[in-house]
């Protein structure tokens, strides 16, 4: 299997706000949180106004993961003051990390973590952290596995509900 990791251009904005929106809903959808949350959570958040501007954003970097051109997941990574906690140090932020259900398991995951990692190396970053939801223990594991470790807890809402976030990081 061949899977190219490629930065995402404004010009792949609509294929972006899909991708973000169905793998969003498929993580955080019924029956983890209510239908009302999450599609208020999508229709604030996943927009094509907000994706445009975050594409626009020079802190803030999109990647796809493509097999055979299509798109297997994304990632997207925050510095300076795209980061959405303020941490003290030369940071990357990993706010989005999620593969298409049918490409779960291959890796891809995997390979988007080093497209970070590469990209954080470049800069010298002092770290990388991120915020993964308390009742994702799957994704918990993952990072832990690539060496991040747990620093604080923040507040996440979705719609109605507030949930907390386990705040990670791996120092380089």
């Amino acid at each position: 299997m061949d899977v190219k990791i490629e930065e995402v251009t404004i010009d792949k904005c609509k294929s972006l706000l899909e991708i973000g929106r169905q793998t969003f809903y498929d993580a955080f959808g019924p029956p983890h949180n209510t239908e009302e949350d999450i599609n208020g959570y999508l229709n604030e958040k996943f927009t094509i106004d907000t994706i445009t501007k975050e594409l626009q954003n020079p802190n803030s970097k999109f990647y796809f993961a493509l097999i055979n051109k299509q798109i297997a997941g994304y990632i997207k990574i925050n510095s300076n003051d795209a980061q959405t906690e303020l941490v003290k140090g030369n940071a990357l932020e990993i706010e989005r990390i999620y593969v298409v259900k049918e490409h779960q398991g291959k890796k891809i995951g995997q390979l988007l973590f080093q497209k970070t990692l590469d990209i954080a190396k470049e800069n010298a970053v002092e770290f990388i952290w991120l915020g993964v939801w308390e009742k994702n223990p799957g994704a918990i594991k993952f990072y832990e596995r690539n060496g991040f470790k747990s620093f604080d807890k923040h507040q996440f809402t979705l719609g109605t509900d507030i949930q907390t976030d386990v705040m990670m990081k791996l120092v380089l």
